[in-house]
């Protein structure tokens, strides 16, 4: 849970300078979508590890991002798979700056290659305290926007 608060509020800032309001929502559940696809394969499809991959890895989840936009109306599409791609890499960046004690955690190159990457910023631990700053961070983004919206006349 507090991992993906983490991810949901590093696209809670940048998504509000998207106007269209179903767009930000897309590329919300882009950021949380790895996340949730491999908890998914690995728990509730009793997958093996090795196939859960593609939901970390850049390549892999270009085809997981064009057949979720396929879920869309065909003219929304293509909004939808470039919503859903860049919330998924933006979740994939954030994941690279964890210590996963010299494992890695990001196959960058896969189907490719099987190597992986880490920059040992954060421990994977904690993500309970980063998410109290960035239920921080959604709470000052929300009510700056809320302030510089004009309120709409009555009519």
């Amino acid at each position: 849970m507090a991992d993906l608060l983490v991810h949901f509020a590093t696209a809670f800032a940048p998504g509000q300078a998207l106007r269209d309001g179903r767009l930000r929502a897309v590329l919300y559940v882009g950021v949380c979508m790895p996340d949730v696809l491999y908890k998914a394969l690995l728990y509730l499809g009793h997958s093996p590890s090795w196939l859960c991959e593609p939901t970390h890895a850049p390549l892999g989840l270009i085809p997981i991002c064009y057949a979720a936009a396929l879920l869309f109306e065909e003219d929304w599409r293509p909004r939808a798979f470039g919503a859903l791609l860049a919330g998924s890499w933006l979740h994939l960046l954030v994941d690279a700056g964890k210590d996963y004690m010299g494992m890695g955690v990001i196959p960058w190159a896969f189907p490719f290659s099987m190597d992986r990457i880490e920059l040992g910023w954060y421990r994977p631990e904690d993500t309970g305290l980063l998410m109290l700053a960035a239920a921080v961070v959604v709470v000052v983004v929300e009510i700056g926007t809320r302030r510089r919206k004009p309120s709409r006349p009555a009519s």
